[in-house]
């Protein structure tokens, strides 16, 4: 029954408008293009190539039908872990049929491995956001709340509280979330840790 939902979801995704157009210019647009009419052609290698060249550019859609092509086996062998790290990476970068694709995946795997893949992402972001990029404490505090097995709130408020002093204005709900599970002293404590990390971060850059 997953196997049908994937495979479903591929060609729903691919016949979609293709909004990469909209955000990534002409020649992503061409490349995506490209991508679906092979994966129509059912050249799945061909489209896995250029699908993952377009994830690593943070193109949402790409990373989403990567994710479904490591799902089903397409293009390269089945591995979940990978198709669980792209459907997140979609996720993080808005794309709106990715946190279904994300649960869908959940069912495949353990809780192992979404604790791999949520450290993996983590360190990837910590290495962004120490570089001054102003959207991965959004990122960062995204994945530490629902990533995780378990929430992390502690370094979730810590890094959504640096997104918000940078004016991302999403992230005062997720802030919430995240204070409502936490103490007092919890609170504060984050809250100095977050102006240390932020003063360090802002001088560095």
């Amino acid at each position: 029954m997953i196997k049908n939902l994937f495979c479903g979801l591929i060609f729903i995704t691919l016949s979609l408008p293709l909004v990469a157009e909209n955000h990534e210019g002409n020649s992503v647009n061409s490349d995506f293009k490209k991508a679906i009419k092979l994966v129509e052609n059912k050249n799945y290698f061909e489209a896995f190539e250029i699908f993952s060249n377009l994830a690593e550019d943070d193109v949402p859609e790409a990373q989403y039908n990567l994710s479904i092509l490591y799902s089903n086996g397409l293009g390269a062998p089945k591995n979940y872990k990978s198709a669980l790290y792209w459907v997140w990476q979609a996720y993080l970068n808005d794309h709106e049929t990715a946190y279904k694709g994300f649960n869908a995946i959940l069912e495949l795997t353990n809780d192992d491995l979404r604790n791999t893949v949520a450290t993996q992402v983590i360190d990837e972001l910590l290495l962004k956001a120490q570089n001054g990029d102003k959207i991965a404490p959004l990122k960062l505090g995204k994945t530490y709340l629902s990533l995780f097995v378990e929430a992390q709130n502690q370094p979730a408020y810590l890094w959504l509280s640096i997104s918000q002093a940078y004016g991302n204005e999403s992230a005062s709900a997720l802030l919430e979330e995240a204070t409502s599970q936490l103490s007092l002293e919890e609170v504060l404590l984050q809250q100095d840790k977050a102006l240390v990390t932020f003063n360090e971060i802002t001088q560095k850059n």
